[in-house]
């Protein structure tokens, strides 16, 4: 594969968000957590980047895989699973790439589709939730910048929202 994927939207892609957090433990390497996020993708709505093979016309793949339902577990580069509790505002449950594909735009490319589906709902905010600055992980400074990249603001860090561990609050306008 060359690089090349394109983002859907499906539900109940378990075995993708499984297998990709199981390899960054260092993000996700808590069990307890690792089954509720697999256990969320069967619930929320999924957007997952999927490879396209090379010589594939375009970038849209066409047939049974196009809602990303049938697509093998090999295939799906990222995912992101959405929590829209209210009208107007929406959550970035989890949002993970394979480490073989980290900085290829792939997360990128999976908030754009999310904020585009949102907007044309009349959502107004996008929040996500991440480790927060005082716990002084190096490996979240990296998912920090990253949304922060992304146009998400920090909007506060609870220091008790997470047994143990701080919780930043982040935003983004839609």
């Amino acid at each position: 594969m060359s690089g090349t994927f394109t983002v859907v939207r499906t539900l109940g892609r378990s075995d993708a968000a499984h297998e990709i957090l199981e390899e960054l433990p260092e993000w996700f390497g808590i069990d307890r957590f690792t089954t509720e996020y697999v256990e969320a993708a069967a619930r929320f709505p999924n957007y997952v980047a999927v490879a396209v093979p090379d010589g594939a016309p375009g970038a849209d793949p066409a047939g049974p895989g196009a809602d990303g339902t049938v697509v093998p577990v090999a295939e799906v580069l990222g995912v992101l699973l959405l929590d829209q509790r209210f009208p107007t505002s929406a959550e970035v449950h989890l949002l993970a790439v394979r480490r073989k594909h980290h900085r290829t735009g792939i997360g990128r490319s999976l908030l754009r589709r999310v904020e585009d589906d949102l907007r044309a709902q009349g959502v107004r905010v996008l929040s996500v939730k991440t480790l927060g600055p005082s716990s002084g992980d190096p490996g979240f400074d990296q998912t920090r910048a990253f949304y922060s990249a992304c146009g998400f603001h920090p909007v506060e860090e609870f220091p008790d929202l997470w047994a143990g561990d701080p919780c930043l609050l982040m935003v983004k306008p839609l």
